[in-house]
């Protein structure tokens, strides 16, 4: 069996390698211009970022992608919680004067289950506030929150009403955003969880008349705690378990259709990231890859697949927090990753378990949620382009449409494709006509392949290489092309003897498709 890449990622990218990005069509039925021209160079292919120049002046492919990775925001996200309270005297009546104040405190707490929060910084939410007061006379209102921080000031708001009755009380609300407030839950005693403390304190707004407030007379309050979200949190987070699949498609793959690769010197290591301050444990159950084409799967075995992994708690604190780091490390010498890239994969789907704090509350209530910080799954590799391929197929589908009155002798009708390869790797090309619904209706071949460029093994530079195939065209099949709107070019690739290439990064492929029939090539 060849010896195949040791990698995942990179053989999705190589493989689009080969496969020409195309230009804006040129429209033309004259020889002397082509129908169409493209070129394809690395930079077409690869974006910039992920390639780079390695200690032999060859190009590798450096891939570091996320491919799972979750907050626990939405899990320790806060209800809303609402706060009515009546605020009645003690007597049948009093007068109250100028100087009156009563007070009125109360702790509001959060319903959470197990999970136990001792503070939260609110990445975003809001308080609605209505009073309602029907005592005859002026009256100030004033909400103090002394756990609550607002820029690092205890939260106050006061409100000023005016005289009301039973039957038409005064009224004033507002909506005020907390977004950024730092909310202490412990209590005023510093002994409590999930609670938020305040102090009410009504009293006389009258420079100098007094009025006469009965045990009837009630103030009425309300404040809401609406759509809080924490943007850093401690406490206890729970103990639960997030079990799931995930897939994740690979479009380059969409061209490739059958064939082999073999590439040396690659690794990639599972990166398991934990951005919280708690305790984890991670497993991954499933790494499968499918091949739609043929309908085929399969799974990638590695070290610790179904193993559970003891995943430490990030380093730091609020504002210089870094998330520990799990590698798993694949190679072809101890892994499956040879039969898993021969099946030419197109999609992959990561089975995984996570679970938090599974020993339960073992700190105290010190688990910490900062800003930004996930649980991550990273696919992390550094890629040497270098490799050999064996009969691999790749497809690319070009939309045509053809004009019937042009007149033609018979074996005089052909399409030609004119190149210049500066790739070290050759190929040979068949054209295949489609209808609407993708369904074959006729191919032709051409009279020779496509060179490799010749390629310096000392140097890896590529001399490009230049020819022309030409493909007939019978009576009968441009006949069919009349019938056709697709036209699809599957490309065969190998390298010579199978040897191993190395890719440099002013590579390329230029080429020119010319016809003496109309026809009409749309990219």
């Amino acid at each position: 069996m060849r010896n195949l890449q040791r990698t995942i990622a990179f053989t999705f990218i190589l493989l689009a390698l080969i496969a020409c990005k195309k230009e804006k069509t040129n429209w033309n039925t004259n020889w002397t211009a082509p129908l169409v021209h493209g070129r394809l160079t690395l930079n077409d292919l690869i974006p910039p970022e992920y390639t780079t120049s390695n200690s032999q002046e060859y190009l590798s492919i450096i891939y570091n992608e996320s491919v799972f990775s979750f907050s626990l925001d939405t899990l320790i996200e806060l209800p809303d919680t609402t706060i009515i309270q009546k605020t009645a005297v003690n007597f049948s009546s009093i007068t109250v004067n100028p100087a009156f104040t009563y007070g009125d405190d109360y702790d509001q707490k959060y319903e959470l289950g197990e999970i136990e929060l001792k503070r939260v910084i609110v990445k975003s939410g809001e308080i609605e506030m209505t009073i309602k007061s029907p005592w005859p006379g002026k009256a100030t209102v004033a909400f103090d929150f002394p756990t609550i921080l607002d820029q690092g000031s205890p939260f106050y708001k006061a409100f000023n009403l005016d005289a009301g009755t039973q039957s038409n009380p005064s009224t004033a609300s507002e909506i005020i955003n907390i977004s950024g407030f730092d909310m202490d839950l412990t209590g005023i005693s510093g002994n409590l969880i999930n609670t938020i403390s305040g102090d009410i304190i009504v009293s006389s707004n009258e420079d100098t008349d007094s009025y006469t407030v009965t045990n009837q007379d009630s103030i009425v309050y309300e404040v809401t705690f609406k759509e809080l979200i924490p943007d850093y949190a401690k406490g206890y987070f729970g103990s639960y378990t997030i079990t799931d699949t995930t897939g994740f498609d690979l479009p380059f793959m969409n061209s490739v259709l059958g064939g082999s690769i073999d590439i040396d010197s690659i690794d990639l290591n599972i990166i398991i990231k934990n951005g919280f301050n708690l305790i984890a444990q991670a497993k991954i159950s499933q790494l499968k890859g499918y091949n739609s084409k043929n309908g085929s799967s399969a799974n990638l075995s590695f070290p610790l697949l179904g193993s559970s992994i003891n995943i430490n708690p990030s380093s730091g604190g609020l504002y210089d927090y870094v998330p520990s780091e799990y590698p798993i490390a694949i190679n072809n010498s101890n892994s499956t990753i040879t039969s898993f890239i021969e099946n030419l994969p197109d999609s992959i789907y990561l089975g995984y378990e996570l679970k938090i704090n599974p020993d339960g509350n073992v700190t105290a209530g010190s688990d910490e949620l900062f800003p930004g910080s996930l649980m991550e799954i990273v696919l992390n590799g550094e890629f040497p382009l270098e490799f050999g391929a064996n009969d691999l197929l790749l497809t690319d589908t070009f939309n045509i449409s053809y004009n019937t009155g042009v007149s033609y002798t018979e074996n005089e009708a052909e399409i030609t494709l004119s190149y210049q390869n500066g790739f070290p790797i050759g190929a040979s090309a068949s054209l295949y006509l489609l209808n609407e619904y993708d369904e074959l209706i006729d191919s032709l071949s051409g009279d020779g392949s496509i060179n490799a460029g010749m390629y310096d093994p000392t140097t890896f530079a590529t001399q490009p290489s230049s020819g022309t195939v030409i493909y007939l065209l019978s009576r009968e099949y441009i006949e069919n092309i009349a019938a056709a709107t697709k036209i699809a070019v599957i490309l065969s690739f190998s390298s010579d003897n199978n040897n191993k290439v190395k890719i440099k990064s002013d590579a390329y492929f230029d080429f020119n498709l010319r016809s003496n029939l109309d026809i009409d090539i749309h990219l």
